[in-house]
């Protein structure tokens, strides 16, 4: 087993250091990170960028930016300069922005794709709702959304995952929930125990503390796939697919650069990246805290990006979310 291991990690540095001498990058590079610091976007970007920092000539640095709900992380991307010197890290929250009307710049159109990262987990976000509401069930929480009218606060990050999988949960178990603006899920959880909200879906790693803290309950998981499957991190709590509600969104990272910049430069920063979330401790840190992933082949990067926007496009419609 450790002569693997050994042979695993001589792999990736030797691929790592074939990028260094063969790659037109910078040796430091900003990555804009559109998401609150201590987040799971945010623990999952970090993650990555230390291993890269550590096993190879590059430093990047992370520089969390969530002006805009996003939108300057996304806009300082596009209009950055072509050497890479600058890039975005960030998921499938950008497609809806678009999606959404939000962001008015197609990130399949507008961006070069460096790399795109795919969830290796089954399970997805976790909806839940204060401890002392008593529910505990995916039936209690329908009855309780149905007593309430259309008064039932959720809470979302406008034009965000949560937002879109909102849109599918209401139509899946038959209800009319109240979207209330309440930021990323730090701020959710925050707003939910303080009871501006009276549900959220948020990730599962954080979701776990306050449930270990006795202050919120799990009710059940969104799925990855249609295959279905729980959250490994939550490995309790049933996921709504095997509970009969086909509630399926999958997370998509995006490593990208503006058009300008050539296939070497965004060859390169995939490279940085898949070594990174091949690295065996790497890999499990990203899989313990729900982010578990691999990265596309490069060829495949723009074919991915353009189905899942196309795709978002077409689920805002139906939910009447887009503008």
């Amino acid at each position: 087993m450790k002569k693997r291991m050994c042979l695993v990690v001589l792999a990736v540095l030797l691929v790592l250091s074939s990028v260094a001498f063969a790659a037109g990058l910078p040796k430091k590079i900003e990555v804009q990170l559109p998401a609150s610091a201590g987040g799971g976007t945010d623990v999952a970007g970090r993650q990555l960028v230390e291993f890269i920092n550590k096993n190879s000539d590059y430093t990047l640095t992370i520089k969390n930016n969530t002006d805009g709900g996003g939108v300057v992380a996304y806009e300082t991307i596009r209009t950055a300069k072509k050497d890479g010197s600058k890039i975005l890290f960030f998921h499938t929250t950008m497609l809806i922005k678009y999606a959404t009307g939000i962001y008015t710049h197609s990130p399949a159109d507008e961006f070069k794709v460096a790399a795109v990262g795919l969830p290796t987990e089954k399970g997805g976000y976790i909806l839940v709702v204060p401890k002392d509401s008593g529910i505990t069930t995916v039936e209690e929480f329908i009855a309780a959304a149905k007593a309430a009218n259309g008064e039932y606060r959720v809470g979302v990050e406008t034009g965000g995952s949560s937002h879109i999988m909102c849109g599918i949960m209401n139509n899946e178990l038959g209800i009319s929930l109240r979207y209330v603006e309440s930021g990323p899920d730090t701020e959710k959880l925050t707003n939910l125990v303080g009871g501006s909200i009276d549900c959220a879906l948020v990730n599962a790693n954080q979701a776990k503390q306050y449930i270990e803290g006795e202050k919120v309950n799990a009710i059940a998981c969104f799925s990855a796939t249609d295959e279905g499957g729980r959250n490994s991190v939550l490995p309790d709590v049933p996921s709504f697919k095997e509970l009969g509600y086909n509630c399926i969104f999958g997370t998509y990272f995006y490593v990208l650069l503006p058009t300008s910049a050539d296939d070497d430069t965004a060859k390169a920063l995939h490279d940085l990246y898949e070594s990174a979330a091949t690295d065996p401790e790497t890999k499990d840190i990203l899989t313990k805290a729900g982010f578990g992933m691999e990265f596309a082949p490069f060829e495949e990067n723009a074919n991915l990006i353009r189905t899942q926007q196309e795709s978002l496009v077409s689920v805002c419609e139906q939910l009447g979310l887009a503008k």
